[in-house]
């Protein structure tokens, strides 16, 4: 693993997800959490998360209204809380529809 520039990956993973891409947003920080001693399991995963990237380059979020909804937007939020069983850590999320 010496030679793979695998935090030099999940840097640039983790940038993605704060600038442009919300959805890879739990990956990117979960693989991070293993900088310090990476395997090549983590390594595949890493590799995973860019083929993902490249296959959905063109999707795209986009906010309007919608003809059969009263409301502009419509938001769901959940959580898991403490469902992280190494951690015992909660997990949240958000949809804006």
């Amino acid at each position: 693993m010496r030679n793979i520039p695998y935090i030099n990956a999940v840097g640039l993973l983790v940038y993605l997800a704060i600038t442009s891409r919300p959805d890879i947003a739990y990956t990117a920080e979960l693989l991070a959490h293993f900088n310090s001693n990476p395997g090549m399991a983590y390594w595949k995963a890493v590799k995973h998360a860019f083929c993902y990237l490249k296959g959905t380059l063109n999707m795209k979020l986009e906010y309007g209204p919608d003809e059969d909804m009263e409301e502009l937007f419509v938001t769901f939020c959940d959580a898991d809380h403490g469902g992280n069983p190494d951690n015992r850590k909660s997990t949240s999320g958000v949809l804006v529809n």
